[in-house]
């Protein structure tokens, strides 16, 4: 296989047809026709159906596309590299909600404005969802919290995060499970590290949340809260992105569970041009309130533009 061949297979993927592929890869589709017929023929497998001049992918399909756009970004890191570090191209970060929304808009507007030649894509999800998808190289970091250790991911510390519970304002005070009662826990959505940390903040008094209900983002968690719906669990850092002044009471628990980090992760031995620009950013962008810099061991970042 050759890389025109994976280039040419990648773009009938995601283009969904030979002519759409053609023009994208600015050749005549009877040259990307060829390519798919040579690409077939040199693994003895078919990689298409052809029903009425559609094509369907078959699960070979599927499972080569995987493995090109690995190939393929990793042969464009080697290049960036050899061509001397210079960021540039596609870079796919990943980022809980909290992060995307509260902590990473100085982050990326400073990366930006520095490498405008680096066409930035951010996708949000779970921390569980993320951490899949770097190891799958569908993303080439991610800003995430309590992963576990693994030998394939190289880390280093973004922020730091305090975990706090809010209250219809007037709320009694909490500091214990026992002051929630039996209040419905609003919490996002499956997969969350913050959700698990405040159930382990239940049980490490020796206690269960009565009911939880996963919501699919922070505001929506703030307005039922506000609604009367229950008490809520989230990173402090959001509520300066809400309007809750008298209307919300926050209460900070005081346990080790509620103070959590958020990492950056990449694997290993692919810190690009890109990766080093954003790391340099990170360090670079001012404390303010609620949105603390975790402190890291190792700053020694250095970037040839």
């Amino acid at each position: 296989m050759e890389m025109t061949d994976l280039r040419t297979l990648v773009s009938v993927m995601e283009t969904g047809s030979i002519t759409a592929a053609a023009k994208a890869l600015n050749r005549v589709p009877s040259g990307v026709t060829m390519r798919i017929l040579q690409l077939e023929e040199n693994l003895g497998v078919q990689l298409f159906l052809r029903e009425k001049k559609r094509l369907y992918p078959t699960d070979k399909a599927q499972s080569l596309y995987q493995y090109a756009l690995r190939i393929l970004a990793l042969a464009e890191e080697a290049e960036n590299r050899v061509r001397g570090m210079a960021p540039g191209g596609k870079f796919r970060i990943g980022a809980l909600e909290s992060a995307a929304a509260a902590r990473l808009p100085e982050v990326l507007a400073r990366l930006h404005a520095g490498y405008p030649q680096i066409a930035l894509e951010l996708v949000v999800g779970t921390s569980r969802s993320l951490y899949k998808d770097v190891l799958e190289n569908r993303l080439d970091a991610v800003f995430v919290v309590d992963m576990p250790e693994d030998d394939r991911l190289e880390r280093m510390n973004a922020f730091a995060e305090e975990l706090v519970v809010i209250a219809p304002e007037g709320h009694s005070p909490i500091r214990y499970p026992d002051d929630i009662g039996r209040k419905t826990l609003l919490a996002f959505q499956g997969g969350c590290a913050y959700q698990n940390r405040l159930v382990n903040w239940f049980r490490a008094h020796g206690r269960e949340p009565e009911r939880i209900a996963e919501l699919a983002s922070y505001h929506a968690i703030v307005g039922g809260v506000i609604a009367g719906m229950g008490v809520g669990a989230v990173p402090d850092s959001v509520l300066h992105l809400c309007r809750s002044d008298g209307i919300l009471s926050v209460h900070r628990l005081g346990h080790p569970l509620c103070h959590a980090t958020t990492e950056l992760i990449w694997r290993k031995g692919m810190l690009s041009a890109n990766m080093t620009a954003l790391r340099q950013c990170l360090h670079s962008t001012p404390e303010v309130p609620g949105r603390s810099i975790a402190p890291e061991k190792n700053t020694d970042i250095t970037l040839q533009k």
